[in-house]
């Protein structure tokens, strides 16, 4: 007969609920601020102004006209692709970038409070009282 007595095992300590959610609320929180921080950095050529965006592909900022190129990139503060279709009528502050052409190939909308436009340029404007 087997004799061997055997001892009770304790169960390994779970942290409680309230650690588990402290510590995602904290991991996706800095996570966030994290991203919030970064500064995004604009190519060198790349020039500031207002658009107004009218029927494909002509665009006119700081009241000069300008053509958008084949295969334009439009990225949104969130740096998501916008579709072009969407673009007609929109008015708003960008950054961008001309081709050898001077076409446009790529337009970051951003807002007022980007803090790398301080380094940007400001594009020639054609306005009769200064850029709008």
């Amino acid at each position: 007969m087997n004799r061997v007595s055997r001892t009770p095992q304790r169960k390994p300590a779970r942290p409680g609920p309230v650690l588990v959610r402290l510590v995602c609320v904290l991991a996706f929180g800095l996570s966030g601020l994290a991203q919030a921080q970064q500064q995004r950095l604009y190519p060198a050529g790349s020039l500031q102004g207002w658009a107004t965006f009218g029927a494909w592909p002509e665009v006119t900022i700081n009241c000069a006209p300008y053509r958008l190129g084949p295969g334009i990139r439009v990225l949104d503060p969130e740096q998501h692709v916008l579709l072009t279709g969407k673009l007609p009528g929109l008015q708003a502050r960008v950054v961008f970038q001309r081709d050898a052409m001077g076409q446009i190939f790529r337009i970051w909308l951003v807002g007022a409070q980007d803090g790398a436009l301080a380094t940007v340029p400001v594009a020639p404007s054609n306005c009769l009282y200064g850029s709008s």
